[in-house]
């Protein structure tokens, strides 16, 4: 069962958050109760046919709106409503709609369903990748603050996951906090010692903390096991040196 081509689905996503939405519009909640009532596989199935099915079909109507053809229809709801009211536990849906309420200034939905992503299995497909999406999302916004209380609560789930101590240094490096930003990139460090990409992040956390010879250590190391292609290690220990002399000229 789908909901009927009515026009009203995107106005009425535009004025009401999907929470509400999925309780008393008559179509989204009976999908709700509908799928509620069949097994967990079928309903994934279901939502995931639902939510890819919408893709292509936005991908079709925006290129021919490209080449000048009208009146080819828009989507019934929001990429991701039909889906999330099918499989409230449904990964890419809960990324989505959370965007989509973002960005219509509904931040506290937004949250809800981002942070619903910690609260899945470790099994459920491409999560850690879903979960950085929506942090990188806030990121995007700059809202560090959200960004970190949801990277913080993927971290307590999953410690040893470095997507997400990555996510959590990173923002507490946005918000001025640089021996706590230490502290998660060390963590990193230990857990891929011979990574050269987070050799090069905890080495310009050190610099921005002020801990320069470490710092110039650790850049060392992440360019000697960089391929020569890589140049962010190179340009963190010019900014080291940069920093350096600005520091000699001062005292």
């Amino acid at each position: 069962m789908k909901p009927k081509a009515t026009q009203g689905g995107m106005k009425l996503a535009e004025k009401t958050p999907f929470s509400t939405l999925v309780k008393s519009n008559h179509e989204l909640a009976a999908l709700r109760r509908d799928y509620a009532a069949r097994p967990a596989p079928e309903r994934r199935i279901a939502a995931d046919g639902e939510y890819h099915s919408q893709i292509g079909g936005e991908i079709f109507i925006n290129a021919m709106a490209r080449l000048g053809k009208a009146g080819l229809g828009t989507s019934v709801w929001p990429q991701g409503f039909v889906a999330l009211a099918i499989d409230p536990r449904y990964a890419p849906a809960l990324l989505t709609v959370g965007s989509i309420e973002y960005q219509l200034g509904r931040m506290n939905e937004a949250m809800t369903l981002f942070t619903q992503l910690v609260q899945l299995p470790k099994d459920e497909k491409d999560l850690s990748s879903i979960i950085d999406k929506a942090g990188d999302f806030l990121i995007d916004q700059h809202d560090y603050e959200n960004a970190l209380v949801l990277y913080s609560a993927a971290e307590k789930v999953w410690p040893d996951e470095v997507v997400y101590l990555l996510g959590v240094g990173y923002c507490l490096g946005k918000l001025g906090r640089r021996e706590e930003s230490v502290e998660k990139h060390r963590r990193v460090v230990a857990l891929e010692p011979d990574n050269y990409k987070h050799l090069s992040d905890l080495g310009f956390t050190l610099l921005e903390a002020g801990q320069f010879d470490e710092a110039e250590t650790v850049l060392q190391k992440s360019i000697a096991l960089a391929p020569a292609t890589y140049q962010m290690a190179r340009g963190n220990l010019i900014e080291l040196i940069k920093m350096r002399k600005g520091q000699t000229t001062v005292s």
